[in-house]
């Protein structure tokens, strides 16, 4: 005999490893036929060829003379189409035609290996040789799938033609690599699928039926119904005996961990493809399995109906009447039972992984001994959620079976994904403590036991080399050294190669013969997985990426997730199942990746960002009843309450009929029964439940990017806490804004609700508070949103400056705060917004930063008011020159009143800027109140450095932070900023001076203003002349701070400036004394505020540090001032009497 022609033993076969290189190129040749499929089912992305009209004729020539091509190239030939045309048209092909040889080629292979494990006689039963017979089912299945799945490619045929004609056109010649006869056979074999794989398998049909013989058993302990589950106990940790340490154990390790949707797969198109296997001892299993799977998964979203696909085999061949009245059978069981049945194992799943994260969460230690039943049970929910997701997908319509889709749609399935996924992460976690476990394990029992197994073992020279080998790997395990990277594959390979040796009718060795060495050497194979392989093993038994493919019905059960409250604390688990996306991609088919991985990501955020929009808006609803209940506590609805009190005593007395009573605090606390919620408890209950799923996970890894969930509710509630704000500033209708005391108390209450929310969720709303509220100080163009600085600003600054323009307000300086005149401003209470404790309130609310934010925006109106005046004061230059060396015999004040320009505006405008500046002032006392409470040790250091200053410090900077903290200096330097452009050259210093005679020229003017009276309740004057004091103080002082600073003026500023009001006082002394002498009889009647004016100079010498008493005195006789202060006073009295004598 020939010695080539001898058979070759199964060492040099390499049955073994051909099994999983064959099964891996499977897997990645259906991940590239399935992206050809869909990428030419889309119009976007479908090769131009087969989207251009001018092809069309010849695809369909193409298609139906397939693989003659004669026709079709004569037709593309007379199209004169350009090289560069062509060539493009090649590229795009080329992808897809290299998949259909590629697919050729491995037909090829598998159908040698199958034929030489065929010849080899080779036996499989899945409890022994548990990796040998699953790769052998696994690649009997996946060429199955892709014969079927490359018969369902619509375009293939005019994808091998036009590219093969393009070819020959481009090249002249056909490709030597490429044999289009081949590969057409395979193509018009796959019209008919089914046939073709029937008849290439029939050979093998004897190893296949032992296999799936193999099955039947484990099939039956996992087609289950609840009511078995509950009484065999399957899948609880805690036994009669209670919940205990010893490990879960089983002979095959391996079956424990297939689902029950992989063993359908594997029974049903197992026995499609070898129907003369369906004897009567193994109908029950294959009917079991038709009875529980109407479709089967081809490839990702791909199904097949497999019940018509069994009745076509079976009419195809006589003698199986019976066999189709069995499929129908199984049809009508599935629409009748199969739903039911499987909502069972679903809740019965749901409560054993709650109960199992509930133990493993408390006592970690139980995870390494009881991972085989962990990994069982995630494995059964996982196959749980595959099969519904596909049901629920799938078009029922279109079936002869009566199935609605809503018998495959379950509210609760969040609950399962996050059991699944819960355990998952567990695992991984105290992956060192299974590691340490599991290498003892191997180490102290495994070795010795497989030696005592091995010792005095018949077995041949390779298959005892095999044996030792794993004796030895074993041996030399360091279990101290868990950080040491141990490397199990090869001696899984090797296992792998023992089965195929051991499994072939020559070997001496007979594996089967031998249960107790199979058994140790699967557990071995378990254990060390679990050691090395613990994220490959996970991905196993909780693989969700087929849902990658199921978008609009992940999309749909998400949305049901968050709308209730006992499935929303799970929702953030769709944004784990995303990561399980990236699973679905193989190195085969690498343009895919990006894709897939776009879409995990973008699907992981939008879950993310949905959840917590829902939390947002639930606890912006719970955060409006909260504030309303909140504002019930402050004194103003007190005083609600007693002014209601009284108008029902009113109401009682004119025997009229009560009003409704107002609702007491606490009154909504009051129930008839404690399960009924109210609307606000029912918005806390979902807005706790979202919180909680944000909880959950700390961060997230999709596609090598990190989402942290609870960033996500931190963004919303930054939003929300600024909206709440904003939409509180202003009162109903928009056109009042709230009290600064009030505003005060909704926010305190906004803040106790946003602290509560640290109860449910792990984040820190001080950081939240301290952001929003700082973003709340500074102008509203900082912020995406209107802040409480900008709003409390304009509307302060607004009102105050219309007002006093009006004449309707009038500054008080006896109680610190602006009043109305007669009740003259109703949509202004100007006494109840600028009092010492809405100040105080508004200080505290806006801060530091707010309050100088204020002081500018006021500077820059009283800069407009400076800049009107100097422009008055430049149209009476000549004049005020000469005012200022004359003596006041030489203008008479009826005279003086005609010859200035515009000196009632320029009063009018001096007014206002002292009246603001005043407002000034009482924003800075209130800042430095408020300071000096919260910051008192701060207050006190600003103090001394204010007060301590070195010589060579510049006095601008101590200043501005003396200013920041409240305290009152004397030049202010906002105001030095703003009015700086009016002090910047030489002629500045000259209109200046002539800018304090103009003050001192027409203030006596207003004695003929009969507002100007001096109202004693308020100590002022009731057309606020007496802030004029306020204006000349300040504008001096910072005019002249400017001119020092900028070398304008060469003096100090301190003798200058005694020297500038000594000449204004001098001036204006000299005008008020001209009104007591003035000759004109008619201007005396007029002059009817003559007292309240002297008054005023008084008034000037406290406002400024630079005039003294005795300068007054020199100027003025204090005998004057003391008889108009009589004067008005006694004015005073007489009005009282008078009313008293009316009433």
């Amino acid at each position: 005999m020939n010695i080539d022609n001898r058979p070759k033993p199964p060492s040099q076969q390499k049955l073994a490893e051909k099994l999983i290189i064959l099964n891996e190129r499977a897997q990645g040749l259906l991940t590239r036929l399935h992206y050809s499929k869909q990428s030419c089912g889309e119009e976007r992305t479908r090769p131009p060829c087969l989207t251009d009209k001018t092809f069309d004729n010849v695809v369909k020539t193409i298609t139906n003379k397939f693989p003659k091509l004669d026709k079709a190239q004569s037709s593309i030939q007379s199209m004169n189409l350009s090289n560069s045309i062509k060539n493009d048209m090649r590229q795009h092909l080329q992808v897809h035609y290299n998949t259909f040889v590629d697919i050729l080629e491995l037909k090829e292979y598998v159908m040698e290996l199958l034929t030489n494990i065929s010849v080899e006689a080779m036996s499989f039963d899945i409890r022994i040789n548990f990796s040998l017979t699953a790769n052998f089912l696994d690649i009997l299945c996946r060429y199955v799938k892709m014969i079927i799945l490359l018969g369902k490619h619509e375009n293939v045929k005019a994808i091998i033609g036009i590219y093969n004609i393009i070819y020959d056109q481009s090249c002249g010649e056909a490709d030597p690599s490429r044999d289009i006869h081949r590969l057409g056979n395979l193509i018009e074999s796959c019209d008919t699928p089914l046939k073709k794989l029937v008849d290439e398998i029939l050979p093998l049909s004897l190893r296949v039926g032992l296999a799936l013989k193999s099955l039947h058993n484990l099939h039956n302990e996992k087609n289950l119904h609840i009511n078995e589950m509950r009484d065999h106990s399957v899948y609880k940790l805690i036994s009669q005996n209670g919940l205990s340490a010893e490990p879960v154990v089983a002979p095959d390790p391996g079956c424990k961990m297939i689902s029950l949707d992989k063993l359908n797969e594997w029974i049903l198109y197992g026995y499609l493809v070898c129907p003369s296997q369906l004897n009567s001892s193994d109908q029950k299993a294959w009917k079991n399995a038709l009875s529980d799977s109407y479709i089967v998964t081809l490839f990702r979203d791909e199904v097949v109906n497999i019940h018509d696909m069994y009745i076509e085999v079976f009419e195809r061949y006589k003698g199986h009447r019976k066999l189709i009245q069995m499929v129908q059978e199984a049809a009508i069981s599935f629409a009748k039972n199969t739903p039911l049945k499987h909502q069972g194992r679903r809740n019965y799943l749901r409560l054993m992984l709650s109960e199992m994260i509930n133990i493993v969460t408390s006592s970690p230690g139980l995870i390494a001994p009881k991972l085989l039943l962990l990994l069982d049970a995630m494995s059964a929910a996982t196959g749980e959620v595959l099969w519904l997701v596909r049901n629920f997908d799938f078009d029922w319509k279109k079936c002869k079976v009566k199935v609605s889709s809503d018998n495959f749609s379950d509210p609760l399935i969040a609950q399962l994904l996050h059991g699944i996924d819960s355990l998952s992460r567990l695992i991984k976690n105290y992956h060192p403590i299974i590691k340490r476990y599991f290498l003892q394990y191997l180490k102290q029992s495994d070795c010795i036991e497989l030696r005592h197994i091995i010792q005095n073992f018949p077995a041949p020279e390779e298959e005892s080399l095999l044996l030792t080998s794993f004796i030895d790997k074993l041996g030399v395990l360091d279990i101290t050294n868990l950080e040491a990277d141990e490397d199990f594959k090869p001696l899984r390979i090797d296992w792998q190669r023992l089965q195929a040796y051991t499994n072939v009718s020559q070997s001496q060795l007979q594996l089967k013969q031998h249960e107790g060495l199979a058994v140790c050497m699967n557990t071995i194979e378990y254990h060390s997985r679990c050691v090395d392989s613990m994220d490959i093993l996970l991905k196993e038994v909780t693989d969700l990426s087929n849902l990658c493919f199921y978008q609009k019905i992940i999309l749909d059960s998400f949305q049901k997730c968050l709308e209730r409250s006992d499935t929303a604390p799970y929702s953030v688990v769709y944004a784990g199942v995303c990561s399980h996306f990236i699973n679905t991609c193989n190195d085969y088919c690498p343009e895919e990746h990006c894709f897939i991985g776009k879409k995990s990501i973008d699907l992981a955020n939008n879950f993310l960002d949905m959840t917590a929009r829902e939390a947002q808006r639930y606890l912006e609803l719970y955060c409006l009843e909260r504030i309303e209940m909140h504002m019930n506590t402050h004194p103003s609805f007190g005083a609600q309450l007693m002014a209601e009190a009284r108008n029902n005593k009113e109401r009682e007395a004119k025997k009229e009929r009560p009003a409704l009573p107002i609702p007491l605090p606490g009154a909504e606390s009051k129930k008839s029964k404690l399960e009924d919620m109210t609307q606000m408890e029912k918005n806390f209950a979902k807005m706790v439940s979202h919180l909680q799923a944000l909880n959950t996970l700390p961060n997230l890894v999709v596609w090598q990017h990190t989402f942290a969930p609870r960033e996500y509710i931190i963004h919303y509630l930054d939003e929300l806490f600024n909206r709440l704000i904003s939409q509180h500033i202003f009162q109903e209708g928009g056109q009042q804004i709230q009290l600064p005391s009030i505003m005060s108390h909704r926010l305190v209450g906004i803040m106790d609700v946003f602290r509560q929310l640290e109860s449910y969720i792990t984040l820190d709303t001080s950081r939240i508070f301290t952001i929003s509220l700082l973003q709340h100080t500074q102008p509203q163009e900082n912020s995406p949103g209107p802040t409480l600085a900008s709003q409390y600003t304009i509307w302060y600054l607004d009102k105050l400056e219309e007002h006093i323009k009006s004449g309707e307000v009038c500054f008080a300086p006896l109680r610190k705060c602006f009043v109305r005149k007669h009740q003259m401003a109703p949509n202004f209470n100007a006494e109840l917004y600028t009092n010492i404790a809405e100040l105080q309130a508004l200080a505290k609310m806006l801060g530091p930063y707010g309050i100088k934010y204020m002081g500018e925006q006021l500077m820059e109106r009283c800069e407009r008011q400076v800049h009107e005046m100097l422009s008055i004061v430049q149209e009476n230059k000549e004049l005020l020159i000469q005012l200022r060396a004359c003596t006041m015999d030489q203008f008479p004040t009826g005279a003086l009143s005609k010859s200035l320009k515009r000196h009632d505006q320029f009063m009018a405008s001096c007014i206002l800027v002292g009246a603001l500046l005043n407002f000034r002032r009482l924003t800075l006392a209130a800042l430095k109140t408020v300071v000096a409470k919260r910051a008192p040790f701060l207050q006190n250091c600003i103090l001394d450095f204010k007060t301590n200053i070195r010589p060579d410090v510049d006095p601008s900077i101590p200043d501005e932070i003396a200013s920041a903290a409240g305290f009152e200096v004397d030049a202010d330097p906002v105001l030095c900023a703003a009015i700086q452009k009016h002090c910047a050259n030489p002629a500045s210093e000259t209109l200046w001076m002539l800018f304090n005679v103009m003050v001192a020229v027409t203030l006596p003017l207003q004695s003929l203003d009969i507002n100007s009276v001096y109202r004693t309740p308020i100590e002022g004057h009731e057309n606020n002349l007496h802030c004029v004091s306020t204006a000349v103080t300040w504008l001096s002082s910072c005019v002249y701070t400017n001119l020092v600073r900028s070398g304008l003026e060469k003096e100090p500023l301190q003798v200058i400036l005694k020297e500038r009001m000594r000449e204004f006082v001098e001036k204006v002394s000299e005008r008020m004394l001209k009104l007591q002498l003035e000759d004109d009889k008619e201007l005396q009647k007029e002059i009817k505020q003559r007292d309240s004016l002297f008054i005023l100079l008084e008034k000037m010498v406290r406002d400024s540090n630079y005039i003294t008493y005795d300068m007054l005195e020199n100027n003025f006789p204090f005998t004057i001032l003391r008889n108009s202060y009589r004067a008005v006073y006694e004015n005073k009295k007489k009005k009282q009497q008078k009313i008293e004598n009316e009433i």
